[in-house]
């Protein structure tokens, strides 16, 4: 042959069917964070021009937690699985954190990595450096597995896209999550024959409502009071938003937003009452909880509702967290949309009997609205976390994208439809927002069209939490341009607010409860971006911060990083 490929007279490369197969499956990307177990995943991509090979985009990407985030922003944004392929078993043990951010997102991802060479002579692929002694393990994959629903070692190469395939299958389908392969560098190798018959993905049909249950749900809130919503997720699911807000305007019912990571309801609507249940559960007669792992905190939370729990979920009883003491009237298995939808129907409309108590709900609202709304003034003459968010949710673009790691006041913002927000996975695995950033930049690139600026919203914590060499660098090299903004005021405020929770009069408040939790001296975070050769600024007051963002929001429509770090007061 003229031209070398990964395809020759020998064959395909086992390694060349796998990305193919996952391709075929709807792959977008592989967020490739390369070792000593990738030489015929090189060869394959190299290859690939000269044979015509449909593979996943590649990413060259410098640390194993990134390469996950960005599948899992990916992944978000997309709709639809992507990966992440890292080196044996020390690349697998980087993945852990974002694997566990996954599975507790529910986000489709297929988490893959070299496996040190099995054989130490004879064969195409055995060991040929020293670390291969060192780096094998009894159970690579044992490290993972409580991290996602599925993982498999390849142990014959004719079956590669038979794995491949099943691997995809398992992490789509409801609840989906992340799987995990481990691919031993010989069985990649192999040569399989070129006229293989392709296979295809299974179609997993999705959880359809128990109608019986829907009835008897809608009879629950047509009988109650004062029902409430509680939702974290249900925005996720297409056409759920749209069918949440259509029974809440109806029926008057009061949302609550808790732990937002999508936007379920736009955050100024008529029904949309807060973000915390604490104190926004009072008189509830009845407490529908969707997509939602955690409606309410029973140590916090006063007073506790009195009236029954209704759950909807794919798994409404969130089987894989081992103490979750939510006692339910009833839990319901379905797709949170199809099951809204169904609910909605259900309902109808009030008829005239329930119009008096309807309406007598929207007035109470209104009411619980207005005393939030005046509740939220924010002094401005002091530049702190909440007075840098009001600023941001004011002069942000309406076309903007969101990826919140914990900063960012999210009951200050306007956000209105879903995919404009994604807020931090309840895993709470730090070093996440802004590689995801950079994977729903990679997702809006894929897209075509005009792309909107995304955001990540970190604290300074965080920040380094997301190894920002390798997301700045990752930033650059694949023509990524984000703006990161770095809530920095110099402390683990997590650490510091448990302790004085916790020992409010205690001897570590005599410290502020800064022991363990204090983070200066600060380094230059914006010289950092500027290092990659972004934009990068600092921001020590109010006033100054619209022009900040109008000066990153045109570095990164000219195809250039930003970075804005907000110098706090505290």
């Amino acid at each position: 042959m003229s031209q070398l490929s990964a395809q020759d007279q020998r064959g395909v490369l086992a390694a060349e069917a796998y990305l193919r197969a996952l391709a075929a499956g709807g792959v977008d990307s592989l967020y490739a964070v390369a070792g000593t177990d990738f030489p015929s995943i090189v060869e394959s991509y190299a290859g690939a021009p000269g044979c015509g090979a449909v593979l996943p985009n590649a990413y060259t990407v410098p640390h194993e937690n990134l390469a996950v985030s960005m599948a899992h922003g990916d992944a978000l944004h997309s709709g639809r699985p992507q990966t992440a392929m890292v080196h044996v078993s020390v690349g697998t043990a980087n993945m852990v954190c974002g694997a566990l951010n996954a599975i507790r997102d529910g986000v489709p991802v297929i988490l893959s990595a070299g496996r040190t060479p099995l054989t130490e002579t004879g064969a195409e692929g055995s060991r040929t450096r020293f670390i291969h002694w060192a780096q094998e393990m009894f159970d690579q994959g044992g490290m993972i597995r409580e991290a996602v629903k599925w993982d498999y070692e390849l142990r014959d190469a004719d079956q590669i896209e038979d794995v491949a395939i099943r691997a995809m299958d398992i992490a789509a389908a409801p609840p989906p999550g992340p799987v995990y392969l481990s691919l031993p560098r010989e069985l990649l190798a192999r040569r399989l024959d070129p006229d293989r018959p392709a296979r295809k993905r299974s179609r997993v049909s999705d959880f359809a409502p128990d109608r019986n249950a829907i009835d008897r749900l809608a009879q629950a809130i047509t009988a109650a009071e004062y029902p409430v919503i509680v939702t974290s997720n249900a925005g996720r699911f297409a056409g759920a938003a749209a069918h949440l807000a259509a029974i809440a305007e109806s029926w008057a019912i009061p949302v609550v937003q808790f732990n937002a990571r999508s936007v379920n309801l736009p955050f100024d609507h008529p029904m949309a009452v807060g973000f915390d249940t604490k104190d926004l559960l009072a008189g509830a007669d009845l407490v529908l909880s969707i997509a939602c792992d955690v409606p309410w905190i029973p140590s916090v939370t006063h007073p506790l509702p009195q009236g029954d729990l209704w759950e909807i979920d794919h798994d409404p009883l969130f089987s894989r967290y081992p103490l979750r003491s939510f006692p339910a009237r009833e839990s319901i298995s379905a797709s949170p949309a199809a099951a809204l939808e169904a609910l909605a129907a259900a309902l109808g409309t009030p008829l005239e009997n329930s119009a008096v108590k309807v309406e007598r709900r929207r007035a109470a609202v209104r009411e619980l609205r207005a005393r939030r709304l005046e509740a939220e003034h924010v002094d401005l003459g002091r530049f702190t976390a909440e007075a840098a968010s009001a600023v941001l949710a004011m002069h942000l673009p309406g076309s903007a994208i969101v990826v919140n790691e914990y900063s960012f006041r999210t009951d200050l913002a306007k956000f209105r439809t879903p995919g404009q927000f994604y807020g931090f996975t309840p895993a709470g695995g730090l070093g996440f927002g802004l590689g995801a950033a950079l994977g729903v930049a990679a997702a809006e690139k894929r897209s075509g069209g005009t792309q909107r600026p995304v955001f990540a919203m970190l604290g300074d914590g965080a920040y380094m939490f997301n190894n920002p060499v390798a997301c700045h660098w990752t930033s650059a090299a694949h023509g990524l341009p984000v703006v990161t903004v770095v809530f920095n005021n110099r402390r683990w405020g997590a650490v510091r607010n448990s302790t004085l929770a916790m020992y409010p009069q205690g001897a570590a408040a005599q410290d502020d409860g800064m022991f363990l939790a204090d983070l200066s001296p600060s380094p230059d975070y914006a010289a950092i971006a500027r290092a990659h050769g972004g934009h990068g600024e600092t921001v020590s007051e109010a006033s100054a911060l619209p022009a900040a963002i109008d000066r990153a929001l045109t570095s990164v429509a000219n195809g250039t990083q930003a970075l804005i770090e907000l110098n706090l007061t505290v």
